[in-house]
């Protein structure tokens, strides 16, 4: 009886495919993210497919930290309208257009995201012949379970969760003060027509500065000298 033909070597992985969620995503983590890919594992970044709504101008800081490293004719840029999910459902029509590329090709896929569609898009392309991984930096928040490997980032700012007042990811603690804090606020805010920022999108500033829990976010607020409210409903602001 014949012996069974071996099968056929599997082609070793040469570089990655980032797929990034820019709206669940700090840019932060760029820094981290392109470190593990080129120094840790050795390998180049093939292609970027970055979206997001750019609340809080993520786009374009996104943007800034990886065109850093990368040329820009390899970083794909997606802007979605500003609904639930629009980001995730971007990314994943992108990964179902390039997927046959990225079966044949030695790709790895990196998913940058936590969210749970996306996750679940990320088994679905592997379950069809893909390598895929998951990136994302820790969060107080739970993840999307899964059984893909994942890579597991530093915290955003992580030394925040014990203190009020925060210190800017993008800072040194040297210039942690309260006026490059909210200095870092205001770059991430739209002007409100009428002087000041609306609170959604100061809490979401805030967020992205690492006080990911409400508590801190109002205590921080508190200690903002003269700040003042202005406005009802939709058109609220908070003037500092």
């Amino acid at each position: 009886m014949p012996a069974c033909a071996p099968p056929p070597p599997i082609q070793p992985v040469c570089s990655v495919a980032l797929y990034i969620d820019g709206d669940n995503q700090s840019p932060v983590i760029a820094e981290d993210l392109l470190a593990s890919i080129r120094l840790d594992w050795g390998l180049e970044v093939s292609r970027v497919v970055l979206a997001s709504n750019n609340h809080g101008q993520a786009m374009p800081r996104w943007q800034t930290a990886l065109t850093e490293t990368l040329p820009e004719p390899c970083v794909q840029i997606l802007c979605v309208p500003k609904t639930p999910d629009a980001a995730d459902l971007a990314l994943i029509l992108e990964l179902g257009a390039n997927l046959e590329q990225h079966r044949t090709a030695p790709d790895l896929i990196l998913i940058v995201s936590r969210d749970e569609w996306l996750i679940r898009a990320a088994e679905a392309v592997h379950a069809r012949g893909a390598r895929v991984w998951v990136a994302y930096a820790r969060n107080e928040a739970l993840p999307a379970q899964t059984v893909l490997p994942t890579l597991l980032l530093p915290a955003v700012n992580a030394s925040l969760s014990s203190s009020a007042t925060p210190e800017p990811a993008e800072t040194t603690a040297a210039s942690s003060t309260l006026n490059t804090i909210l200095d870092q606020i205001r770059t991430r805010c739209e002007p409100h027509p009428d002087g000041g920022y609306r609170p959604n999108e100061v809490g979401q500033a805030l967020y992205q500065l690492g006080l990911t829990e409400k508590l801190l976010r109002d205590r921080f607020l508190k200690s903002i000298p003269n700040l003042r409210e202005a406005g009802t409903g939709n058109q609220k602001r908070l003037i500092f």
